[in-house]
Order: structure tokens, then sequence, then C-alpha cells
């Protein structure tokens, strides 16, 4: 049975910590069937309502609803920067032709889970994330990975935008 390609959206809320750039996690619930227990961007599929403004934006308009909803940050769907666009290879149970975005999170109020979809999040800088996945204290899904190890080059928030602007999104087609 062919597994539908959905669109989707997630956003990488990023903001200057004591310790240099850091970049928000949330650990999805283990009842989930994409990716359970993994720590992940706040994302989601893109609903028929996120088409309102158009369907340019609404892969910038699902980002945000999703960031809000699962924690409850208020990102301008303007400020995105887009990163990338990952395409879930075939034979998982849900597959999603994702765009991924990185946002500045500087002002956006405390984190608040949804407690449904995310159970928990942290704030990590890339060097710890990655870090903490490869010494299975997280569980990392390959897109998350790819875009830790690009923040890796960037010291904080201000640089990470512009250098993800002055550069096209990289496209990452589906590998069995």
């Amino acid at each position: 049975m062919t597994v539908p390609v959905q669109p989707a959206a997630t956003v990488a809320p990023l903001r200057d910590g004591p310790h240099g750039l850091e970049v928000l996690l949330l650990k999805r619930s283990p009842t989930l069937v994409f990716a359970p227990g993994a720590w992940v961007f706040p994302g989601g599929r893109v609903d028929p309502a996120d088409h309102r403004q158009g369907a340019d934006r609404a892969p910038r308009l699902a980002a945000v609803r999703e960031a809000a909803e699962e924690a409850g940050l208020l990102l301008d769907p303007d400020a995105l920067v887009e990163v990338a666009h990952w395409t879930t290879p075939p034979g998982q149970p849900r597959r999603y032709a994702t765009w991924f975005f990185v946002a500045d999170a500087n002002r956006c109020g405390g984190v608040r889970v949804d407690g449904s979809e995310a159970v928990d999040y942290r704030w990590l800088t890339p060097a710890d994330a990655l870090a903490a996945g490869r010494q299975h204290e997280l569980t990392l899904i390959r897109p998350t990975i790819a875009t830790l190890t690009e923040l890796l080059d960037f010291p904080d928030v201000a640089t990470v935008l512009a250098g993800f602007a002055a550069r096209r999104a990289t496209h990452h087609l589906p590998r069995p």
C-alpha cells in the first residue's frame, strides 16, 4: 500500500543563551505513530486553514501554528527563514514533504508544551544536542541532526538568520 505524502512544516526556534546559540527541541509523545519519543523541532501537517493567505504562505503559517500549539511560542511567519525541505522516504507509516525554517525566539516568552504531541522540552546548544544524540540521551531523527549540524557554524541568532537568508534552501529527496 502506498502511503500518501502530506505537506508539513517545522521551525527551529532559536535564542541567544548564556553559552551561545540555543535551539528548542521538543520530545514527541511515545504514543505517536511518526517518530515516537524523538526530540524534534515544533512542527506538523499543513492544514487546509493554513492556505487562507495562499499556497506560498501555507508552510510558514503551519510552522507558526504548530509552534504555538506544541510549545506556546508566538512566532512571526514573515520572520521565518527557510533552511531545507525534506521528504520522508518510502516505507514509513507516515510520509511528509516538510519545509524546515529557523526563527528568532528571543522574545517569544516561555515554553509550554501541550502534553499530548510534545511531552517535554529542552533549550540546548546545537553541539550539546548532537552530543546527547550520540550518547543516546536523546533520540534524534536525520533531518533534526542535519539541521543541528548546520547550526554548529553560527554563534548567535542574528548570524543564523542572515546566513540562511543568503543561501537557497537545501532539498533532500527521499532515500529508501
